[in-house]
């Protein structure tokens, strides 16, 4: 995703997936690689975590400092509160003196990440400090037939920036195939990427990711029928200009109308008035429309991915249809 270069907010990167998924087992890679980045790794509580021992220089009650600068904070039921007292440690001098150049926060296996992403939305003060680069989900491979009966599971899946599907040496190239298409339809929008032992580039898990054209989607009318309470995912495409004031108005519409229902939403917008193409982020309820880089040569079109349950499409379309500028209001 494009950023601010003004922006001086600290990054933060969530790694998520059900359990068996090698989220520990990318954390301590990403721990020990040699990027020359230093972490504030938070987690629910140390004895889920399970951080290399070669890697821990001293710890107290509540903060594991390890031997390459980065420090690793206990979350006790209160994101919120650790991230302030986070930064209140940093500016204190309390933490090592270089403290640290981004956040990692590791989810526990059960745990869905939209109250997380809420908190770092919502929250006042943390989003004065913080902004989330991406969402990592890791699938177990091996492991998906049980983990994708779980609604948390899937909507990590949903919600992801990237998804990593994690132990491809433990199923056979077809079942990994059938993995992939499974995974591209619960959410068409993020990059999937297959590893083994969660091998994987430090570079790629911290790249700050922007939807991507529908040309590179998967086709989603070839996604099963889903039933009532299952993940759906599908697009909306237009040509024309929108008008801004209507556009918010829809979103504002689409949030109120679709609470709980609407998992992802996200997309690129063509706003009359505006020479660059505006980027839609939206997590239930919350979204965002911000100015993104300039269309260039690029088609000027909207494109927008909604992934959710119990989605009227039909409906989307009309309202999509309604925010065209010049259009007459009708009632």
């Amino acid at each position: 995703m494009s950023r601010d270069p003004f922006d001086s907010r600290m990054p933060v990167t969530i790694l998520t997936g059900w359990l068996g998924a090698g989220k520990t087992t990318l954390l301590n890679r990403l721990l020990a690689e040699p990027h020359g980045q230093r972490f504030a790794v938070l987690v629910n509580e140390f004895g889920e975590i399970g951080v290399d021992q070669r890697l821990i220089l001293r710890s107290n009650e509540d903060i594991v400092e390890l031997s390459n600068g980065c420090v690793c904070c206990s979350v006790r039921g209160d994101l919120v509160r650790t991230l302030k007292q986070l930064r209140k440690r940093r500016a204190l001098g309390l933490l090592p003196a270089r403290a640290f150049d981004r956040v990692l926060l590791e989810t526990t296996g059960i745990a869905e990440p939209a109250p997380l992403l809420r908190s770092f939305l919502v929250e006042e003060i943390v989003a004065a400090l913080y902004r989330v680069d991406s969402v990592v989900t890791l699938v177990d491979s091996a492991h998906w037939v049980r983990a994708e009966k779980e609604t948390a599971a899937r909507d990590q899946v949903a919600l992801a920036d990237l998804v990593v599907l994690n132990k491809k040496d433990l199923v056979k190239a077809g079942r990994l195939e059938s993995l992939s298409r499974e995974l591209g339809q619960i959410n068409p929008v993020a990059p999937l990427l297959e590893t083994s032992q969660a091998e994987l580039d430090s570079a790629i898990v911290f790249q700050a990711r922007e939807p991507r054209p529908l040309s590179d989607l998967v086709d989603l009318s070839l996604a099963p029928h889903q039933e009532e309470n299952e993940l759906q995912a599908f697009t909306l495409t237009s040509s024309k200009t929108l008008d801004p004031l209507r556009t918010e108005l829809w979103f504002n519409s689409i949030a109120s109308s679709h609470s709980g229902e609407l998992v992802r939403w996200k997309g690129f917008l063509n706003l009359e008035g505006h020479e660059e193409r505006a980027l839609l982020q939206g997590t239930y309820e919350l979204f965002n429309v911000a100015a993104d880089k300039a269309w260039g040569t690029l088609p000027r079109r909207t494109e927008l991915v909604f992934i959710g349950r119990n989605l009227n499409k039909k409906s989307l379309e009309r309202g999509l249809q309604a925010c065209v500028a010049g259009k007459p209001l009708t009632t």
